[in-house]
């Protein structure tokens, strides 16, 4: 039992020693793998913060943008509605503009007639002074002959 029980305890003790070379070396794999996995989760942790920094950064743009986006939308409305009225406005003024360019050649129709009747009045009176005069002319002449007779008359009642 001498020579067995040296050759069990010897490979219990080499079994012990594989066991914890085993477990060590287990040990020291795992620690490695872990260091990675730490390294490896610090290196996403660092990235996912400064995703989620982009993330917020993103969205303060997203949001000014939107914001802005808002505002041109009401400026646009705004300037639409002026729009509306300023062709609301032309429209009136071209209506106007019509009726006034109407009026106006109406009234320079009116004017053209005027000045032809005005020019035809006046040919009118001149001819009529024309007549006036000659018309003065024989009274003249019936007068100095009445004047005449009356005289000659006059001779032949006292002869």
């Amino acid at each position: 039992m001498g020579f067995l029980g040296k050759n069990i305890n010897l490979a219990l003790i080499g079994l012990i020693l594989a066991l914890v070379v085993v477990a060590t070396g287990t040990t020291v794999l795992y620690q490695r793998g872990l260091q990675q996995r730490t390294s490896q989760f610090e290196s996403t942790s660092t990235n996912l913060s400064q995703c989620m920094n982009q993330v917020t950064n993103y969205k303060s743009v997203l949001e000014n943008k939107e914001s802005e986006l808002n505002a041109t939308s009401q400026d646009i409305a705004k300037y639409d509605t002026l729009y509306g009225q300023k062709v609301s406005e032309v429209n009136d003024l071209t209506s106007e503009l019509s009726s006034t360019k109407s009026a106006l050649n109406s009234m320079t129709l009116q004017k053209e007639q005027f000045k032809n009747l005005y020019s035809s009045a006046l040919l009118n009176i001149s001819s009529l002074e024309n007549d006036i005069r000659l018309l003065d002319n024989q009274i003249d002449d019936l007068k100095a002959e009445r004047a005449n007779l009356q005289s000659l008359l006059a001779n032949c009642q006292t002869s």
